[in-house]
């Protein structure tokens, strides 16, 4: 019987998408904190996925990878561009 390990490496934000989010969070008036994303392998296999970096807002996740000018909001079936960042912070902020 093989033992599948789980392997969780925490990823720092690129420094492009923390001047970003800080640009967004700052022009929304909103003190919020970013999960780390992490690279997640099982071992002894070949697999490895990413787990993006998250900010929650009123139960609204966002979601974020490093080297990519977009991110998606509570899953991956529609992205937006980063430039629209601080007007979906803003959207977040009011719902309650």
């Amino acid at each position: 019987m093989i033992m599948i390990k789980y392997i969780k490496q925490e990823l720092n934000l690129s420094p492009d998408l923390k001047k970003k989010n800080n640009f967004a969070k700052k022009y929304s008036s909103l003190d919020i904190d970013t999960q780390k994303g992490a690279l997640i392998k099982l071992e002894p296999t070949n697999i490895a996925y990413v787990e993006p970096h998250k900010i929650i807002i009123n139960n609204i996740t966002f979601l974020f990878f490093n080297g990519v000018d977009d991110f998606y909001i509570n899953d991956l079936h529609e992205k937006h561009h980063l430039s629209e960042l601080q007007t979906f912070f803003i959207k977040a902020k009011t719902q309650s």
